[in-house]
């Protein structure tokens, strides 16, 4: 039969161990809750480096446009599409038709 010491430290070590369970257990569903947390906003973050990278990629072609554009305001072209669209310009042998408004 053991002794009051014995059955005293066995009694103290089973709590110990129910203790150190509880406080593992409890680390651990910290973790897993942290863990979803940063699942989520890795997805986030995912998303949004998607719609930025689109972003970049057509302001890059935005870009391209905007250099080409002043040699195109220099040539014969512009001029012509401009003198037509805002001054109603032709040739002299161009015949301009035009709709009637209901």
């Amino acid at each position: 039969m053991p002794t009051k010491s014995k059955r005293r430290a066995s009694v103290g070590n089973r709590i110990g161990m129910v203790v150190v369970a509880v406080v593992v257990t409890a680390l651990i569903v910290i973790m897993l809750v942290l863990s979803h947390g940063l699942k989520k906003k890795i997805s986030t973050y995912q998303v949004m480096n998607a719609q930025l990278s689109q972003a970049i990629a057509e302001e890059n072609g935005r870009k391209e446009e905007l250099q080409t554009l002043p040699d195109y305001v220099k040539s014969d072209a512009f001029v012509e599409k401009t003198a037509r669209e805002k001054f109603g310009l032709a040739y002299d042998n161009e015949v301009i038709f035009r709709a009637e408004d209901p």
